[in-house]
């Protein structure tokens, strides 16, 4: 060859080697120009198209280089020219792609810095400016030319004053960083002399190396936090205003701190009047200062579109839209937003509003702050609306809608001091319900609570000014007054007078549905104040005048004397004695015979007496209440078994004949008893007596308490051959439908109805009670005989029984 290479011919046959070398000789160089040609077909970059070109030779070489080598032609080996020719081009080709790869890389970052929209600074190591994109010239409103060799950074007097100068350092030492926030005016700098900008600005410094580590250039993204900066001191305004302060107080944080945060003259909180129609404001804001509430109608303001619905907002010109609205006008507002308060339930409460003097900008902002606020005022007035709603139930009756005890005693402390202060005379007058107990057994709760709330609507309905009334449970009412002693001459006349229209409004007929009750009721009162007199005794004494008003007869007005003492201390003694006047044998039975129309024995009705060795004969209707109240009844109860089947038993044993029934009062405390039909088993098994010589007597309220429990015991008790009996028939508030369903055996009537015969009356009452009672296949049997006249009326009716005090006492 011209540059003296030898050129060697291959003599002989070639081995299997060369054919495997060759194979996969070509096998390689053809992958590798597959590969290159797909590259530039996903890429269509020309350097692989030149590449595949390169490879193709290198190709086209090798298969000569064979094919000389094999023998098939004669001709100079190509192989190694193919190769040189590869490497050459491979090289220049490569180094054209880093060079063109170098310039892509530079025209990306300019890009980058020319089209982020984040503000960008290039420094050189020296700390002058070198380049700034668009969007730093937007923030500062600078051209990049008036910064050539002018702005050094290192010469800026404000980050040097903001201690921002120990960051730049930082960067331009290599080390990236975070630059805090500070607010930067380039106005203020006298190299640029830049327009008055003041902007929250927060920076990051990133340093550019060069591939020995050398610092080329140093970039400071700036980035505007103005907005966040307003929205954080927003949330820390929010946060004051939405602090944990309740009520008054709370409201007023409210409104100061949104009118600071939108920037407004006039915020305020309105809460909706149950008319639906006006507004009442619970703060007004104007111009920093919380002023007077005001109240305004809905219709025709921007607030109607708020209230109930959604988030309204007029960023100008609001008086244009609302031109009926004088308030507006007043306000010289130009914007307004308005939020509604809804409660959990989403029931309307009001709204929070902002006015504003001039245009509203970042809407959609403040929009979201406002309903920020709108929730914690909603919350705020939801428990105000909850704790008067406590407040409301702790110091007033559910039922009755009238003042509870609570509230009463607070009442009775306030008029006692203001009575002894300002020289008063006052009056507690306590009115109970006489026989109340009988309807709510008889007729039902629901028709005893109606009744209730109809006295108390009569209470109400007196509308004096000088009278606090109040329900202090169950059917007891009190009404508390006071009187100035130069205005009324004669107080106690006076509070007499209120009394009794007190009971006259009470005791007129109630008319419930189908059914008209006449009431009655009995008051008592006690008079204020006295030396050393406080608020118990007050109802002390007013609680002894109305036991004394019962005692009477009920019906009756009685004010409190101190003589009355005795008579309550009279009281405690038979509650002491009581328990233990069966220990002390001070109790006896007495039997009181029951004939029939032909004056045959045909019953007797036991009757407990007491005989105290002080109080002397006490009657049953002094202590058996006391008995019942203290809970002795049971133990009482159980003893006038035990006496009289022990008398039964006597009786037997010396041949006294008495094969009638013998009648046992029971109480409604003890027939209520869930031991009690078990009792009765056992104490005539004990004493072996017959269950139908016995008989029960019961009140109509003992069975009408619980109609299916009683019914259910009856009827167990009428199963074991025991007799039951109806007491006291028509003093109740029973309807024949009870009397049908009840399983008895006697009708007993009562012995008012019995001493209301005689010669010159009617009497279809008493007739009317026998004829109920034989058509219902009972027994009638009538207490309280005492006249022949009486007697012989009764049989004439058809009277079965008769007992009383003209057979024997």
């Amino acid at each position: 060859m011209p540059w003296n290479e030898s050129i060697t011919y291959p003599i002989g046959k070639n081995g299997i080697a060369f054919f495997i070398g060759s194979i996969i000789t070509l096998l390689t160089t053809g992958y590798a120009v597959y590969a290159t040609l797909q590259a530039w077909r996903r890429e269509h970059n020309k350097v692989y198209l030149m590449m595949t070109a390169v490879v193709s030779i290198l190709l086209l070489a090798a298969l000569e280089g064979i094919l000389v080598r094999a023998a098939v032609i004669e001709f100079v080996h190509l192989g190694p020219f193919g190769l040189l020719i590869m490497i050459i081009f491979m090289s220049f080709i490569l180094n054209h792609a880093s060079q063109q790869q170098l310039v892509d890389s530079e025209k990306r970052f300019r890009s980058l810095i020319e089209q982020s929209p984040f503000s960008m600074q290039v420094f050189s190591p020296d700390g002058w400016t070198r380049q700034v994109n668009p969007a730093w010239e937007a923030l500062w409103g600078i051209e990049h030319k008036y910064l050539e060799g002018v702005y050094n950074i290192f010469n800026d007097q404000q980050l040097i004053d903001k201690n921002v100068m120990p960051f730049i350092q930082k960067g331009f030492e290599g080390t990236a960083c975070e630059i805090p926030a500070i607010v930067y005016n380039p106005a203020e700098n006298q190299d640029v002399k830049g327009p008055v900008r003041d902007r929250w600005i927060q920076g990051y410094i990133y340093p550019i190396k060069n591939e020995k580590g050398e610092l080329r250039e140093v970039i400071i993204m700036q980035q505007d936090v103005t907005e966040k900066k307003r929205v954080d001191d927003a949330i820390q305004m929010i946060a004051a205003g939405v602090s944990s302060v309740t009520g008054d107080e709370f409201f007023k944080q409210l409104v100061l701190q949104l009118a600071k945060v939108s920037n407004a003259q006039y915020a305020f909180i309105g809460k909706l009047d149950t008319t639906m129609l006006i507004v009442k404001t619970v703060v007004v804001c104007a111009h920093g200062s919380i002023v007077e509430n005001m109240s305004y109608a809905l219709k025709g303001t921007p607030c109607a579109q708020v209230i109930g619905k959604s988030t309204s907002s007029f960023p100008s010109k609001v008086q244009q839209s609302f031109p009926d609205d004088k308030r507006l006008k007043e306000m010289n507002a130009e914007s307004y937003i308005g939020t509604p308060l809804f409660s959990s339930t989403r029931k309307p409460l009001g709204l929070i509003g902002v006015v504003s003097t001039h245009p509203l900008e970042q809407i959609k902002q403040l929009q979201a702050i406002i309903e920020i606020f709108a929730a914690r005022a909603a919350a705020e007035l939801q428990r105000e609306y909850a704790e008067l709603q406590v407040r409301h139930m702790a110091y007033q009756d559910f039922l009755t809608g009238l003042a509870n005890r609570a509230r009463f005693h607070q009442e009775l402390s306030q008029l006692l001091a203001q009575s002894r202060s300002d020289n008063l005379t006052g009056a507690l007058l306590l009115v109970d319900l006489d026989h109340f107990k009988t309807i709510n057994d008889a007729l039902g709760h629901d028709i005893g609570d109606e009744v209730l709330r109809v006295v108390a609507v009569r209470l109400k309905s007196m509308h004096r000014s000088d009278l606090f009334i109040s329900r202090l449970g169950g059917d007891e009412f009190v009404a508390l007054m006071t009187l100035r002693k130069q205005d009324v001459l004669e107080p106690q006349i006076h509070i007499q007078h209120v009394a009794q229209m007190i009971m006259e409004s009470v005791t007129n007929p109630i008319f419930l549905g189908d059914r008209a009750f006449t009431l009655g009721a009995s008051i008592g009162i006690a008079m204020f104040p006295e030396p050393d007199q406080n608020e118990l005794d007050i109802l002390r004494q007013a609680d002894i005048a109305l036991y004394r008003a019962k005692a009477m007869g009920r019906g009756i007005i009685q004010t409190y004397l101190p003589s009355f003492n005795t008579d309550v201390a009279k009281r405690l003694v038979i509650e002491g004695a009581l328990r233990q006047a069966v220990e002390n044998e001070q109790l006896a039975l007495h039997y009181q015979p029951q004939l029939n129309a032909k004056g045959e024995l045909v019953g007797a009705e036991t009757l407990l007496r007491w005989n105290h060795p002080k109080l002397g004969n006490v009657s049953p209707g002094n202590f058996i209440p006391v008995a019942e109240e203290t809970g002795v009844i049971h133990k009482l109860g159980m003893w006038v078994f035990e006496q009289a089947f022990s008398k039964l038993i006597a009786w037997k044993k010396q041949s006294i004949p008495f094969n009638a029934q013998l009648a046992v009062n029971v109480s409604s405390w003890q027939f209520a008893r869930p031991d009690f039909i078990k009792d009765i088993m056992d104490i005539l098994i004990k004493y072996a007596i017959n269950p139908k010589q016995l008989v029960l007597e019961l009140t109509e309220t003992t069975l009408l308490y619980d109609l299916e429990e009683a019914t259910n015991k009856l009827n167990t008790l009428r199963d074991l051959g025991i007799r039951i009996a109806l007491d006291d028939f028509g003093t109740g508030y029973s309807s024949l439908a009870y009397l049908r369903d009840l399983p008895i055996d006697q009708l007993k009537i009562d012995r008012t109805f019995v001493c209301e015969l005689n010669d010159n009356t009617e009497h279809p009452l008493v007739e009317s009670m026998i004829i109920i009672g034989q058509h219902m296949n009972l027994e009638v049997v009538a207490e309280g005989v005492e006249t022949e006249s009486q007697k012989s009326k009764l049989i004439k009716c058809g009277c079965n029984v008769l007992q009383g005090y003209y057979y024997s006492e």
